[in-house]
Parts: C-alpha cells; structure tokens; sequence
C-alpha cells in the first residue's frame, strides 16, 4: 500500500510503473503467510500475468521515447488521436493492472485473494483475510492513479501530429494486449499449469 501511495506522488511514468510492481510484488507474497498450494498456484499465475501487463506498459512507455514523446503523463495529452493503438493498448494494460474484469489482473488477483479467504475460515487464521482486503483497497488506490493516465490520453488535449513507432515495439505490444485478453477471458489452461507447478512444490 506505501508503494501504491508513492505512485500516485510521480509524474514520472516509469517511476509510476516502477512503484506499482513493488506493489504487485506484495500481492504476490501473500504466497507465503498463506502457504497453501491454491495460493502458490495464484502467485504462480499473478507473476505470469504481471510480466505481460508490466512488459507491454513498459514497452510503450520506450517505444513512445524512441520517437522523443517525454516519459511524464501530462506527455501524454491527446495519445488517443495521436496513436489510436498504443492509447488502447496501455488503457487496456493498465486496467488489467488495476485488476479490471474480464482482463487478466483480474483473476490472476481474485485466484489470489481468494486463497487468503479461503484459509482464513480455519480456526487461528481469521487474520488473513485482511491481507485479501488491503489487496483489494491497494487495487482501488492503482486504479486512481492509471486513470489519471488514461485521463490525459483521450480527455486531455495534446499535439495533433500522428505518432509512429517502430513496427517491431508495436508488434511486441500487441502480444502483451492480446495475452491479456484471452488469459483474462480464459484463465482456464494457465492456471491449470500454475496448478501442476504448485502440485510438484508441494509433493
């Protein structure tokens, strides 16, 4: 949560996304206090998910600097027109960050939370399910500040020349947004595999 409110303080994009991954790495040691195979299962799953989100954010974020956009958000204004695809793609990442349904931060992160609730039922254990409730206040909190983001590239006004960038950062863009999707539609055969790994751990 700390990192959460240090991230709504920067202006800086990379620093922003930076802040929200030490984030995302304290959903993800839930594992831990948990200790179940379901929760392993769901850190497993939330690491695979937050590399494709994480991964193609960052990506934009460079491949709009490749072609000398600043890295602030008020750089931002008006990307929607500039470059229609890469403002889609970074609003879609960033509400699957933000643990937005029917994407993949949203189950990566409700598989994980759940496994809290889950123990938390067992005499003694009522405790953890706290950790899934600062989870879900830590997502409302990203949510503030990724919007701000998505703020500045449709409703705010910017520079009206299109944006081109190289086709090889677009391409790579492109696998993130659409892995994103499908795992988020369905996480079936992902999780599946996180499952068969926590399995193996356990054994």
């Amino acid at each position: 949560m700390v990192a959460s409110l240090f991230a709504i303080t920067q202006d800086d994009l990379k620093r922003r996304l930076a802040y929200s991954s030490i984030a995302q790495a304290g959903y993800i040691l839930i594992v831990l206090p948990v200790g179940t195979e379901y929760a392993l299962a769901g850190g497993i799953f939330h690491i695979i998910t937050h590399a494709f989100m994480k991964g193609g954010a960052f990506i934009i974020v460079a491949a709009l600097a490749s072609v000398a956009l600043g890295e602030t958000t008020a750089d931002y204004k008006g990307l929607g027109r500039r470059s229609p695809i890469l403002a889609f793609s970074m609003t879609v990442l960033l509400f699957s960050l933000a643990g937005i349904p029917p994407l993949a931060g949203f189950a990566s992160k409700f598989w994980l939370f759940s496994s809290a609730v889950d123990v938390s039922i067992a005499p003694g254990s009522n405790w953890l399910v706290w950790l899934a409730a600062a989870g879900v206040i830590n997502s409302a909190l990203s949510l503030y500040y990724y919007v701000r983001v998505i703020k500045y590239m449709y409703v705010e006004k910017g520079p009206e020349e299109k944006i081109r960038v190289p086709s090889s950062m677009l391409a790579a863009v492109l696998i993130t947004v659409i892995a994103t999707i499908i795992i988020g539609l369905y996480p079936g055969p992902i999780l599946e595999v996180c499952q068969e790994a926590a399995r193996a751990f356990f054994l």
